[in-house]
């Protein structure tokens, strides 16, 4: 009998069992993702341009505006299509074969200079972080993660042989792969070029096959200028325009704190390892780890800071999804770290490995077993808007085309986008979605209006309004003196009933005694006036004196309750009396929602002391 041969728990088929293993497990609970999550507003377009009957069409459709980013990630989708179904998994599914195919590439370019477990540190890092939440998103940031890496892999193959001209010509297919999925894939650029001019320096020498090769891809990148004609009518008025410096580690935390402090400890214990490994090591016998691709990897995790400079020079733009490319340099500088400890001390990597892939998997499956029976609209406001004939305006353009797309028996003739661009502006501050969902009525009939065109046309009307978006439509309707009163509520979306006939009341320009437009804040409570049981919504302006609320016969904690906290309740005046709640100096706008009243001078009240009714002020 033949014996049979069994691997060694170090052996390569060990280490392709366990990558494999990981690689699965991450892609089977994305499909889940992708299966159970409803699709949100962003991706819709991507669905809607995808869902065109052939590539020529995608393309054309983003020539004509239809949506505002390269063509690449719209056509793998058209291809999943085709292939699988018009399935939200099907629609999906790019994101995580680009996704798992990056954490790949990361563990390459590692692998090459490192032993195992270290190159398998860095692959199992990205899983901790938001990253991961893009390999279920149908948007491109799966592939502005995946590129990334995938543009230092073939970068680091081709200087490892040069002069080979497949690798040089899988090089500039990596780098021009990010700017035409995402404009912000023009940063794929900067590490590699970095990288070389390090290596140029120390070699004391130019190879210019691979610098030909890298201004060759940023020639062909001049052809998204095609593309990138319709983003330039959303400049300056873009909701992502408003960026800051100190936004810098708000993009940091926002990536490693997905899986709560798994990738922080990860972090951590590499470094710890790395000092004790290399005063443990002799120098001689320390990786031997380029100085070029330890320059590209430490560039490419700073990949906010270019972010930034590139918003404020160039795009207008910028949020913390845009620096997704931060997330492979961190991995591969984890990697290193943990390489400095890997021969003196093996276990103590090996275990950090263990437990990074533990809970950075298990973070993963239960945020999408979380997504199980997820409704795309609330049911019970469908069941509302079903018992009515009147128009229904939407407040806010996400569920307006949500609600289009999942409960589209209701929408025809009667879900109606209403607001133009000028009156986006002036009460909410910014107008890029008004811009959008005109250019996508190009490929997608949807009923989008001006303000003042639908006001003029319908006298009496519903709102849908949520407390989750930048309030747009109960801001000019409360300025043009429109009553709102309450018909329904699920969550933070609220069914109102609008008419004429409630006191008009200033604009925030025109209450703070200046003309400048101030962007409303998404997260403001909007304030309550009772009038004849009439309930007038009113979104408070920053720094904006007047009394936030007026009550009398209402008891306002539901009303007042924001998505984080409340900000105030139970001011319920049983005598009929009005109870005013002040905007103290102490609670301006910056502060309005993040900072409790405090315990002084919060009520005015001439006639009843408000403690005396046995109300509060939170």
């Amino acid at each position: 009998m033949t014996p049979r041969v069994v691997a060694a728990p170090g052996s390569v088929q060990w280490h392709r069992a366990f990558l494999i293993a990981v690689a699965l497990t991450v892609f089977v609970f994305a499909l889940l993702a992708a299966h159970w999550r409803p699709l949100w507003y962003d991706e819709l377009f991507t669905l809607y341009v995808a869902s065109e009957p052939s590539l020529v069409a995608t393309v054309r459709a983003l020539l004509g505006g239809a949506d505002t980013n390269p063509p690449v990630d719209y056509l793998l989708r058209h291809a999943s299509i085709a292939a699988f179904g018009p399935s939200s998994s099907a629609f999906r599914l790019p994101s995580a074969v680009v996704y798992v195919a990056g954490l790949f590439a990361i563990y390459a370019f590692v692998r090459r200079r490192t032993p195992f477990l270290p190159a398998a540190g860095a692959f199992l890092l990205p899983i901790a972080t938001a990253s991961v939440f893009f390999s279920h998103e149908g948007r491109a940031y799966a592939l502005l993660f995946g590129s990334a890496a995938a543009a230092l892999l073939a970068w680091q193959r081709a200087v490892d042989a040069p002069g080979q001209a497949l690798r040089l010509g899988v090089l500039l297919a990596a780098l021009c792969l990010g700017p035409y999925s995402h404009y912000y894939g023009v940063l794929n650029f900067v590490p590699v070029a970095a990288g070389e001019a390090w290596r140029s320096y120390r070699r004391q020498r130019v190879d210019w096959r691979i610098v030909a090769t890298i201004a060759a891809a940023c020639v062909l990148t001049l052809g998204l200028l095609w593309f990138a004609r319709t983003t330039t009518a959303m400049q300056g008025t873009f909701w992502a325009a408003q960026f800051r410096l100190a936004d810098l580690p708000g993009y940091y935390r926002g990536m490693l704190e997905y899986a709560g402090w798994t990738a922080y400890v990860a972090l951590a214990a590499a470094l710890a390892l790395a000092v004790a490994g290399c005063l443990r090591t002799p120098r001689t016998a320390w990786p031997a780890i380029p100085s070029h691709e330890l320059l590209a990897a430490a560039v490419l995790a700073l990949t906010p800071v270019s972010a930034l400079l590139l918003a404020e020079f160039a795009t207008g733009a910028l949020t913390s999804k845009y620096t997704i490319a931060m997330v492979p340099g961190i991995a591969i500088l984890a990697g290193y770290l943990l390489a400095s400890a890997a021969t003196r001390l093996p276990r103590a990597v090996a275990g950090v490995v263990a437990l990074l892939a533990i809970s950075a998997v298990g973070y993963h499956a239960r945020f999408a077993l979380e997504y199980r029976g997820s409704e795309p609209v609330p049911a019970d406001l469908v069941r509302v808007l079903q018992q009515s004939s009147l128009p229904v305006a939407f407040d806010s353009p996400h569920q307006f085309l949500e609600f289009v797309h999942y409960a589209p028996q209701l929408a025809a003739g009667r879900f109606v986008y209403p607001m133009d661009a000028a009156t986006a502006r002036e009460v909410r501050g910014f107008d890029n979605d008004e811009i959008a969902l005109r250019g996508l009525r190009h490929i997608r009939p949807l009923e989008v209006a001006g303000y003042g065109e639908f006001t003029e046309r319908n006298r009496a009307f519903l709102v849908v309004y949520t407390t989750q978006f930048w309030p747009g439509l109960v801001n000019a309707l409360q300025r043009d003196g429109y009553c709102l009163v309450p018909v329904a509520r699920s969550g933070p979306t609220t069914v109102l009933r609008a008419f004429p006939g409630c006191s008009r009341d200033p604009s925030p320009s025109q209450a703070n005694g200046s003309t400048r437009v101030r962007r409303a804040d998404r997260t403001a409570v909007p304030s309550v006036e009772l009038c004849d049981d009439v309930v007038h919504l009113v979104a408070a302006a920053e720094d904006h004196r007047r009394a936030l609320v007026d009550v009398g016969r209402l008891h306002v904690e539901d009303a007042l309750a924001g998505r984080d906290q409340r900000l105030a309740a139970g001011l319920l005046d049983q005598h009929r009396h009005r109870v005013r709640l002040v905007h103290q100096a102490q609670l301006a706008a910056r502060r309005l929602l993040r900072r409790r009243v405090q315990e002084h001078a919060a009520l005015e009240q001439d006639a009843v002391h408000v403690r005396d009714h046995r109300t509060h002020v939170t």
